[in-house]
């Protein structure tokens, strides 16, 4: 398998099957509408990618960077090519692409919720493509995420810095809250 990537611009032509991806993997509370993506377009530091087999549209992921970390906040899928090893490709490629700490969040296992196994699994899959956790949280809009990242370490001050450039286009308030030791 060769995945082939193309930036997601206003005009691209599978931006259907974007939309439909979208809605399809995240919760309607966790969800970006495309045009929020897409606002970014512009900014040299933010990639919106569509992931190709041969002519079959794979999934997406939005990246923004800066010198020393890239911010993947949204990846997703096709719902028909989950655990075929896209993923992991998808992944690879970013970090060749990036060459620094990749930076993501995922759904937190010790709250309560209804997808608790989905919520392991995806954390599962996370951990064998090299991630560890960042013993840290992005804490907005009342949600919760576990930080993890693939690099040498957690950069705190890459990720606040990220997070400055994602709130130029869409202000929203955050807040990084880390783990103690007794919370294990």
């Amino acid at each position: 398998m060769s995945l082939t990537s193309q930036l997601i611009t206003p005009d691209f032509p599978d931006l259907d099957k974007v939309e439909c991806l979208n809605i399809e993997a995240f919760p309607e509370e966790e969800r970006i509408p495309l045009d929020e993506y897409l606002r970014y377009t512009h900014n040299e530091d933010a990639h919106f990618f569509a992931f190709y087999n041969e002519e079959e549209f794979v999934g997406f992921a939005f990246a923004i960077s800066n010198a020393k970390a890239f911010y993947v906040s949204f990846f997703a899928i096709m719902p028909h090519l989950r655990s075929h090893g896209y993923g992991k490709e998808i992944i690879d490629k970013l970090v060749e692409f990036y060459e620094r700490t990749m930076l993501l969040e995922v759904e937190r296992l010790d709250e309560e919720c209804d997808n608790l196994e989905q919520r392991k699994a995806r954390m599962d899959f996370y951990h064998r493509n090299g991630f560890k956790t960042a013993n840290a949280f992005l804490e907005y809009d009342g949600l919760s995420f576990e930080i993890l990242y693939r690099g040498d370490h957690f950069d705190e001050e890459a990720y606040r810095d990220i997070f400055h450039k994602l709130q130029e286009e869409n202000y929203f308030d955050f807040r990084i809250k880390y783990r103690r030791f007794s919370d294990h």
